[in-house]
């Protein structure tokens, strides 16, 4: 789908929910269920955002499981950042998606254990598998490099006025510095990258 095509049925949707009935965030929602398990994650989005203007409480952490399916990680974040804990595994689970293709290792680690085997054997197997990839690079030491990424990013985002996702930027930073006082690296560069299979 063109950015276009998709900037228009935004357009229109938005249109539609102003009109809509105080019912509508239910069937916008559902709607945005229907694509997402078809695989449109553009359409999906649109239908979760009308929910979510709508005033459906739940619609903010599909939009942001919607972002994370369209690689888009660091909107996916500032989502779920602002939608607050819903406390449902899925969102969680997708959450914790988000802070890892954003390089957010540290709170997708905290997301992921978090889960437990409340969100089911296939996601709990799935969760297992992405921290076992990322204990390697939380145990070691992250480099002085690495620590001024992370800095630097916080900073660029608050400038851009993204406040949510410059916090999450700063809360990994102060994670990995506090690690950093804390463990030797084993890794002489002390690397934090790992593979970003998410």
């Amino acid at each position: 789908m063109s950015g276009v095509v998709v900037l228009q049925a935004a357009a229109l949707a938005v249109l539609v929910a102003a009109n809509a009935p105080a019912g509508g965030a239910e069937s916008h929602l559902l709607a945005g269920a229907a694509h997402f398990r078809a695989e449109r994650y553009d359409a999906a989005l649109v239908e979760f955002r009308v929910a979510e203007k709508l005033g459906e409480p739940e619609a903010a952490g599909y939009a942001g499981a919607a972002l994370v399916k369209l690689d888009r990680f660091e909107e996916a974040v500032e989502t779920f950042e602002t939608a607050g804990d819903g406390g449902l595994p899925l969102h969680d689970y997708y959450r914790a998606l988000a802070c890892y293709g954003a390089r957010l290792y540290t709170c997708a680690d905290r997301l992921l254990a978090g889960l437990g085997d409340r969100s089911g054997p296939r996601i709990a197997e799935q969760a297992r598998a992405i921290r076992a990839e990322l204990a390697p690079a939380l145990a070691a030491a992250p480099s002085e490099t690495t620590l001024a990424w992370y800095r630097a990013r916080c900073q660029a985002r608050r400038a851009e006025g993204r406040a949510a996702l410059a916090a999450a930027y700063c809360r990994e930073a102060d994670a990995l510095a506090t690690r950093a006082g804390t463990t030797r690296a084993a890794d002489p560069d002390g690397d934090v990258t790992p593979r970003n299979g998410g």
